[in-house]
């Protein structure tokens, strides 16, 4: 699996996350976007950038967004201690595509083998 590695210009510090008991999952409510797009909304909202660890597109790219050991801003008092994933589409009037689905699962899959944790995926929205 290849993640994606980008630069983003963060207005404010990021800080460590101590220790990580969930991933949570998103999708970006949008039928198309890009890291790059998440970034400037997000930025926007006067946050220090990408709320989101990992953005999954349709194409299953995977990109990352947030780095891995720090807090997120992706949901609200749950972000201390968890990742957040985001899928590009807007998943209330379309379905997941199997390229898609299938990095999704692979990412989680990856994140739960590489820290050798258990991790109960939630929904967000």
């Amino acid at each position: 699996m290849q993640i994606i590695r980008k630069k983003y210009n963060w207005a404010s510090p990021l800080f460590k996350r101590n220790k990580t008991n969930r991933i949570i999952l998103h999708h970006a409510q949008a039928k198309t976007c890009s890291v790059e797009d998440i970034h400037q909304w997000h930025l926007k909202k006067g946050w220090s950038g990408i709320g989101y660890h990992f953005l999954v597109r349709k194409d299953g790219t995977i990109y990352q967004g947030r780095p891995e050991d720090t807090i997120g801003a992706h949901a609200k008092g749950a972000n201390h201690d968890s990742i957040g994933i985001c899928a590009e589409g807007d998943f209330m009037k379309e379905e997941m595509n199997p390229l898609q689905l299938n990095a999704l699962i692979d990412l989680v899959s990856y994140r739960q083998d590489f820290q050798n944790l258990i991790y109960w995926p939630k929904g967000h929205r």
